[in-house]
């Protein structure tokens, strides 16, 4: 008499038949919460269209979920009072048996009956006991915005709103109430550049308790922003795998752009990607003849190009590591590679070498001519900023390298550092109208060092380096105001060993002229040492050498209110860069240091490494460390933040690499420690005599497929 169908429901339109879907009505009996519930939802929420629902679902569900549970007691509780107000999904009748007939069970209506819990289970066998929690995940999966998802991958709790969410945190926003509030002006620790810090409210916002104000913090009305403290985002990281993946020094290490892949460069002239959640090698790309001297990640990530001393770049693909192109061109060792953040120009890659020129290349084409950049003729005055396209004249040999190179925020223009103590600003936007032949040269030379410009950058690279992934938070008209601010993006640091730092910044456009477009604003000097204990009047006297006081690398801190410097002495100087006057000297390092990176997202935290074996996470307002972390003897020669800042990869000299992360390390537990040892059994293998080459071919075949 009954037969089972699916039962879908639908809206009825106003002619409808008696033997037309009935809408189901909760009896009165149900309780008042239910109907309060749904006006204080349906006040929120603004709802494009009307949605049947049916509670009785939701009930059974509940139910299955405590039955499962440890409370047993209360899922009979439950079952039996949605049973005595009949809350239960009903069991309807076929279409051709709607006519009112009783089946003679109770309360049956003609239409439906009702189903105890057990013949409910019976009845749905693919519901199983996690259904609920299934529907929920899903929920936060379809809620979260692909845009705000770290590279794009899949949510985490690091990406996903709590269910117990509201405001912007809430799930049951819809489309249109979302975009709303975007267009709402954000609270003050979520806007730029700090709006990143909401990546990690699952782990902090619940456990920190909120942000809190800096007392240094007010001083300056750009950097008023509320931040987590340090102490908090970095008391759970912890040294988690080490493993040797190289035979030689590790000097190039980076994360891709989504922090899920680690790309290591050698001087056993090897490119390695490796899993940062599993610490397996991904990929070994081989090609280089020569040692690794830098690595860069596409802003689209891409692809990753690497640099070496056999004067060629190779682009590989994250993460396989196919190779994409070769470009070959330098005749001398490329010392630096940078690729454009430029949008539309993800593929444009920098180059520096000591054959004294730059090029901008295409990375995915090897036959493709780069744009090349020469310094003008010695008979141009340093210092002097003239028009490029005037001087055709034949470009006179080199006689000094360019030693590094890096892009403004928006890759309009970079900046490279010499031999010759100058510091050189190039256009690295050619209009098509110009023609092909005629000489790129620098839009200004920056003269003020003694020594070889060993490191330089521009202002607010950093942010950009962390919010110009698909996955970021940044709207565009974030963006567009980032990048219309001249002193923001176009502030440089430059750095050299005769133990000074300078901050260079723009000219008005009215004095551009023939006096140079920047000027120099503030000579960073590094102070003398700590004095040495005085000895006893009268003991013998002691000649000391004096400390070097070179700098050996700089960069800006995230909020660009602060310049940070690795020096020769072992010691960290902090400076502010809006007066140039030294906030703090840190000291904690026993050798010279060589690593520094600051944090993608709060403003306060940096982090040095050193030839001590030592890694240290600063507070750099408070001028103190957080947390140091000894890897061993073995100096620490690189090392970077990953993009979401809950992670660390650290190289030393002997090939080894640290992840250094939150949690206990279970998933990196399979990963073996030594992983190189392949490469040398087919090293081994080299040494066996002629007599036996097939056997050696084959072997050393089997190896590279599963190296």
């Amino acid at each position: 008499m009954f037969a089972d169908i699916d039962f879908r429901k639908h809206q009825p339109s106003g002619n409808a038949t008696s033997t037309s879907m009935v809408p189901l009505d909760v009896p009165s009996q149900a309780p008042e919460k239910i109907n309060s519930l749904n006006q204080v939802i349906s006040a929120d929420v603004p709802c494009e269209a009307p949605v049947d629902f049916d509670t009785r679902e939701l009930y059974f569900l509940i139910a299955h979920f405590l039955s499962h549970g440890p409370l047993k007691r209360t899922a009979g509780e439950l079952c039996s009072e949605l049973q005595e107000h009949q809350l239960l999904p009903r069991r309807y009748h076929a279409w051709y048996s709607r006519g009112g007939f009783h089946s003679g069970e109770e309360n049956d209506d003609g239409v439906s009956l009702p189903l105890d819990y057990l013949k409910l289970v019976e009845r749905y066998p693919h519901i199983g006991k996690d259904h609920l929690v299934k529907l929920l995940k899903q929920l936060m999966v379809s809620s979260c915005h692909p845009e705000r998802l770290i590279g794009a991958v899949s949510p985490n709790a690091a990406d996903v709103p709590t269910l117990l969410g509201s405001n912007s945190f809430s799930l049951l926003a819809s489309n249109r109430g979302r975009q709303e509030k975007e267009n709402r002006r954000l609270p003050t620790y979520l806007r730029w550049p700090h709006i990143q810090a909401d990546q990690v409210h699952g782990l902090s916002l619940r456990e920190i308790g909120g942000f809190t104000k800096n007392h240094r913090a007010p001083s300056v009305r750009a950097s008023c922003y509320a931040i987590a403290k340090p102490s908090t985002l970095v008391e759970k990281m912890q040294i988690i795998k080490k493993l040797r993946g190289h035979q030689n020094a590790v000097y190039c290490a980076t994360f891709d752009r989504t922090g899920r892949f680690v790309i290591t460069g050698s001087d056993d002239r090897l490119v390695k990607i490796w899993a940062m959640e599993t610490a397996f090698c991904l990929a070994s790309c081989r090609g280089h003849e020569g040692d690794i001297t830098d690595l860069a990640v596409s802003s689209n990530n891409a692809v990753v190009a690497s640099s070496a001393n056999d004067f060629v770049i190779r682009v590989w693909r994250i993460p396989d590591g196919m190779p994409i192109s070769v470009l070959k061109g330098h005749t001398g060792v490329v010392t630096a590679i940078a690729f454009s953040p430029r949008p539309g120009a993800a593929f444009q890659l920098l180059s520096s070498s000591d054959d004294g020129t730059c090029r901008i290349w295409d990375a995915r084409y090897s036959q493709q001519p780069p744009r090349i950049y020469t310094p003008k003729p010695p008979d141009a005055a340093p210092g002097k900023s003239g028009d490029a396209s005037s001087s055709a004249v034949q470009v006179q040999p080199i006689n000094h390298q360019i030693l590094c190179c890096a892009f403004n925020a928006n890759g309009t223009v970079f900046v490279t550092g010499s031999s010759d103590t100058f510091a050189r600003v190039w256009n690295a936007c050619k209009s098509s109208s110009e023609e092909n032949d005629q000489p790129n040269h620098e839009m200004d030379v920056l003269s003020g060092h003694e020594n070889d410009v060993n490191y330089v950058q521009f202002s607010g690279c950093v942010v950009s380096r962390s919010f110009s992934s698909e996955g970021s938070h940044t709207t565009k008209e974030e963006n567009n105001l980032k990048l219309r601010n001249s002193w923001f993006t176009h502030n440089i640091v430059t750095c050299s060993r005769d133990g000074s730092a300078i901050i260079w910044v723009p000219r008005s456009r009215r004095s551009h002229g023939k006096i140079g477009r920047w000027t120099r604003a503030y000579h960073l000097k590094v102070p003398p040492p700590p004095m040495a204990p005085q000895l006893i009047r009268g003991g013998p006297r002691q000649r000391h050498q004096p400390t070097p006081r070179g700098v050996n690398m700089i960069v800006w801190s995230l909020d660009n209110r602060f310049v940070l410097a690795a020096i020769m002495d072992c010691r960290i100087c902090v400076w502010n860069a809006s007066d140039g006057s030294l906030v703090h000297s840190l000291i904690g390092h026993k050798e010279s240091t060589f690593v520094l990176d600051v944090h993608p997202f709060n403003p306060r935290i940096a982090m040095s490494a050193g030839y001590d074996g030592m890694t240290i996470i600063w507070d750099i307002w408070e001028g103190k460390p957080v947390q140091i972390y000894e890897t061993g003897h073995f100096k620490l020669v690189d090392g970077k933040f990953s993009p979401d800042g809950t992670s660390l990869i650290l190289t030393d000299e002997i090939g080894q690499i640290f992840f250094i992360g939150t949690g206990q390390g279970e998933s990196q537990k399979d990963a073996k420690y030594d992983q190189v040892h392949k490469l040398l059994l087919i090293k081994l293998l080299g040494r066996i005599p002629s007599a036996d080459q097939c056997w050696l071919q084959s072997c050393k075949l089997s190896l590279s497929q599963c190296s």
